[in-house]
């Protein structure tokens, strides 16, 4: 399959069989989001897998009764840090930018005019909740290459889905819950608009 034939075969899946993914494909999907593009490198992201019936069920409600998250037989949470490590003098980016080639410090200074920029826009939470979309987005068509279907879930309590996670708001923002899986029901056609009505050239 090409990468434009799984771009035209994924759909937003709401049902799916109780077919269980493979460790193998998994893991390949996973890599997907690992190698997506990130901005300055830093990785602002998690991917958390949830299986287990019992947390599923939980994620389920936390998603406002989306079937999709109760059928599947997994969803990943793709997770964000929060502000307070974006800081430029913070552990993380120090930690990022030190496996870089040339010194930290010119790695710091190239990036503290953008941070200083969306810390006074109001936008450093929005920058990085925005990475994660990178990593779903490859995930999900990656999946499609597969024959693993998905379905991309903003509408969620992000509150009670990092308390299922025991995971705490001062560290990292929910971008996205996206159950994969076999589908449950037939592959719906793409609508999409024409690409000549979107597209202007300059």
């Amino acid at each position: 399959m090409t990468f434009l034939e799984a771009m035209q075969n994924r759909f937003a899946c709401k049902l799916y069989s109780d077919k269980k993914i493979a460790e193998e494909d998994l893991l390949t999907i996973l890599e997907y989001g690992r190698l997506s593009p990130t901005s300055f490198g830093l990785e602002l992201w998690s991917f958390h897998v949830v299986e287990k019936p019992s947390l599923r069920k939980s994620l389920y409600t936390a998603c406002f009764g989306q079937e999709s998250v109760l059928t599947a037989p997994l969803s990943i949470v793709t997770l964000s840090r929060a502000q307070a490590y974006l800081d430029p003098d913070g552990p993380l980016v120090k930690e990022r930018g030190s496996r870089f080639p040339g010194s930290l410090s010119d790695f710091v200074e190239d990036y503290r005019p953008y941070y200083d920029f969306l810390r006074e826009q109001g936008r450093l939470e929005g920058w990085s909740r925005s990475q994660g979309y990178l990593a779903v987005a490859n995930m999900m068509t990656g999946a499609a290459d597969l024959g693993i279907q998905s379905c991309a879930i903003e509408g969620f309590d992000e509150d009670l889905v990092l308390a299922i996670l025991g995971l705490d708001r001062e560290d990292w923002t929910v971008s996205m819950v996206i159950p994969f899986g076999y589908p449950g029901e037939p592959v719906r056609p793409k609508i999409r608009a024409s690409l000549a009505s979107l597209v202007v050239r300059h």
